[in-house]
């Protein structure tokens, strides 16, 4: 419990931050706009307008459909009770869950380097490399599919899932729990979507890292914290 609490106040204190960052760019970019050549001011006429008509395609520049891929992954590997083999002593029916699960996933990795390096692979690009390749565009989908099949293979074969209710609600089952990630994920939104529009970053020399990493961090952190929190 004091671990939860701890991590609970952590996502209050993002929330309360991102909201003051928000406010504090408001203000600094009008003042900076003043003073400043190539600032844009979020209080000016231009920049009211710019907020107005831009809250929709903020939120819509988030990478929802991966973060919602994740969570259904996370929620999965959660319900399966995979994670409580890892806290001591399994039974014998979960040591066979482990093993059995450990095969399908050998078997389908196997697969899919079979079609990643026998000759003519289909899964390469037209010049045969990995680069630009179908199976590099849908890395990231192929990996949570992976992860899916392995939560969904080790419930099955522990007993945990048992009827298609059970396979259905795991898969979502975690959402309520995170629904607050999305209130936090539509706050960043806005703030990385008008600290980008002030071009203070490009101001500071920044080539485009910078707003990189700080996507990284307002949008991924917070689902770390909360995965860890019904850990």
């Amino acid at each position: 419990m004091h671990k939860q609490s701890i991590i609970r106040r952590i996502l209050q204190c993002y929330f309360v931050g991102i909201a003051l960052s928000f406010v504090v760019l408001l203000f600094a970019s009008w003042v900076l706009s003043i003073y400043v050549d190539g600032v844009e001011g979020l209080l000016t006429a231009r920049g009211i307008r710019w907020m107005c008509s831009n809250i929709v395609p903020n939120f819509a520049a988030v990478p929802l459909a991966k973060r919602l891929m994740e969570m259904m992954a996370l929620s999965v590997l959660l319900e399966s009770g995979i994670f409580r083999t890892f806290r001591g002593h399994i039974s014998l029916k979960q040591k066979r869950a482990l093993q059995i699960t450990g095969i399908s996933v050998l078997v389908v990795v196997g697969l899919f380097s079979l079609l990643l390096f026998l000759p003519n692979a289909v899964l390469l690009s037209a010049f045969g490399t990995i680069s630009h390749s179908a199976f590099s565009k849908g890395l990231h989908g192929l990996l949570v599919c992976l992860v899916i099949f392995l939560g969904n293979v080790y419930g099955y074969t522990s007993g945990q899932f048992t009827t298609l209710h059970h396979f259905v609600h795991a898969h979502v089952a975690i959402f309520s729990t995170v629904a607050n990630y999305f209130v936090i994920l539509f706050l960043a939104s806005q703030l990385v979507g008008c600290l980008d529009f002030t071009g203070i970053l490009l101001l500071l020399g920044d080539d485009g890292t910078g707003l990189f990493v700080l996507k990284g961090i307002l949008y991924n952190i917070p689902l770390l914290l909360y995965f860890l929190l019904l850990l």
